[in-house]
């Protein structure tokens, strides 16, 4: 009796783990072919191309892209489940997986080259830059304080009916020197330093005082 009864036992056992491997396959294998014979596989392709086309950014594709494409996506399940047929049926199962996973990415390629190139667009309505308009340039530098204060001097004097002269740096040997009665062998002209420009006979001079700007005024 007791080994009558450890023989039944024993010759059950594999026949309910024959049954749960054999549920588990047909389970697998019809699942597979559900999705590609009655229409699964359309209707993946019909609400994925739906998507990317009402996909209005960059954002909402990608979002998009991952939910029909992405790991958990029908199609990405179907894939991994080609592994588990037979030779004969995985290439007639593979192909219409493989033919519809094509059509959605070129999809997906074609939205993402019109969105791109209405970002584009956009970008350049939107932060277009007028190089025709001259620069902004902040001031450099500022007066120096005598050149200020010169300055004022100057508004001070104006204001009280004064004028301001103004004469060249390069000024003629005569007005510089002759015509302040300092001809050529004064001692007074040993006193300055004195620049001459050549060439020498255009008797220019570079000029030692403010005095020739009195002269150009009074002629």
């Amino acid at each position: 009796m007791i080994s009558s009864n450890r023989g039944r036992k024993m010759l059950g056992t594999p026949r309910r783990r024959g049954r749960k491997m054999l549920g588990r396959s047909v389970s697998r294998d019809s699942r597979l072919h559900a999705m590609a014979a009655a229409g699964d596989l359309q209707q993946w392709v019909k609400d994925a191309l739906s998507a990317i086309s009402s996909a209005n950014d960059l954002d909402q594709l990608k979002s998009a892209r991952i939910a029909h494409t992405g790991d958990k996506a029908p199609i990405a399940l179907a894939s991994r489940a080609l592994g588990t047929l037979p030779a004969a049926e995985r290439a007639a199962m593979g192909k219409p997986i493989g033919q519809a996973r094509a059509s959605v990415a070129d999809a997906i390629a074609e939205r993402t080259r019109v969105l791109e190139a209405e970002r584009d667009s956009k970008v350049l309505l939107e932060e277009i830059v007028d190089i025709t308009l001259p620069a902004q340039r902040g001031y450099r530098g500022a007066l120096h304080p005598i050149t200020i204060l010169k300055n004022e001097i100057s508004d001070f004097f104006i204001a009280q009916g004064y004028g301001i002269a103004e004469g060249p740096e390069l000024e003629a040997e005569w007005l510089n020197f002759d015509a302040l009665n300092m001809p050529a062998d004064h001692p007074a002209r040993t006193m300055q330093d004195t620049f001459f420009v050549e060439p020498l006979d255009a008797c220019l001079v570079l000029r030692t005082h403010t005095s020739p700007v009195q002269i150009r005024t009074m002629l």
